[in-house]
């Protein structure tokens, strides 16, 4: 009973609030989400500390005081063991992972979404618009907040350490996969948010379905980019991962200074 309460709060007591709450499904989505997160992540620290308490092994105390870290602290003061990596998941969140999705959409005749749209529609009056690459920009533009969600989502979950991406050793994929699950979580979260305050500013105030045929397709179409973003963002951001902790097992492909072996 003790475990429980360092753990985090229960999952039903979420599911309480959301029977209770009358807001949109997108609310109560982002309120189931970010609990699971704030249990995932947040509560890390406190199961360090238990951890901390009631081992005497060395190797225990050693993570412990590894791990007894705020949250606060990922974002302001985070630990990259390679350089070049956040660089690498902005370019694969912000242009692969995007143009991906649009190839595929293209490819099925599927609808574009709104976000897919020429910033400029109306001819000037010297020049017309091009229609090639008119979709380029905003394509950049719909990429840059991906990558700034998955790039919140990295720091939270630690994934710039080494053990975020060392499957050297034998130490095998688990740690990797954790850490992509966590971070993939965490940015879940902090899209559906964005989502909500994108509609928000559009309508100015709170809508639900139900409201009009209007607000139902929109609330509608959010729904299915929100879903689209998220399934192709994880599938290219975490190919990607497994494929530079692969890396690691060959010393040829390790960044300089790096060594696998440090625990």
């Amino acid at each position: 009973m003790r475990q429980n309460q360092i753990i985090g709060p229960k999952p039903a007591i979420m599911l309480y609030l959301c029977h209770r709450s009358r807001r949109k499904p997108f609310i109560l989505t982002c309120i189931l989400l970010l609990g699971f997160v704030l249990q995932s992540v947040v509560c890390f620290p406190s199961i360090s500390q238990f951890t901390k308490r009631n081992s005497a092994t060395t190797v225990a105390m050693k993570y412990s005081e590894d791990e007894d870290v705020s949250v606060f602290e990922r974002f302001t003061s985070p630990k990259i063991d390679d350089a070049g990596l956040p660089l690498s998941d902005a370019l694969f969140a912000q242009i692969v992972a995007p143009t991906i999705e649009v190839f595929w959409l293209t490819i099925n005749h599927s609808p574009f979404p709104t976000w897919l749209t020429p910033l400029t529609k109306q001819p000037g009056m010297l020049y017309t618009v091009p229609t090639q690459g008119s979709l380029l920009v905003p394509t950049l533009v719909h990429g840059a907040g991906l990558a700034v969600c998955w790039f919140l989502g990295a720091l939270a979950s630690k994934s710039y350490e080494s053990d975020a991406f060392n499957v050297s050793g034998r130490r095998g994929y688990g740690t990797v996969i954790r850490r992509i699950v966590q971070g993939g979580a965490f940015s879940v979260g902090i899209l559906i948010f964005s989502t909500q305050v994108d509609l928000l500013l559009e309508f100015g105030r709170y809508v639900q379905v139900g409201e009009s045929p209007e607000i139902d397709t929109r609330l509608l179409k959010a729904t299915v980019e929100l879903i689209n973003d998220i399934v192709f963002e994880a599938l290219v951001l975490s190919s990607w991962r497994i494929y530079r902790a692969s890396l690691t097992n060959d010393p040829k492909n390790r960044p300089p200074g790096y060594d696998p072996d440090e625990s």
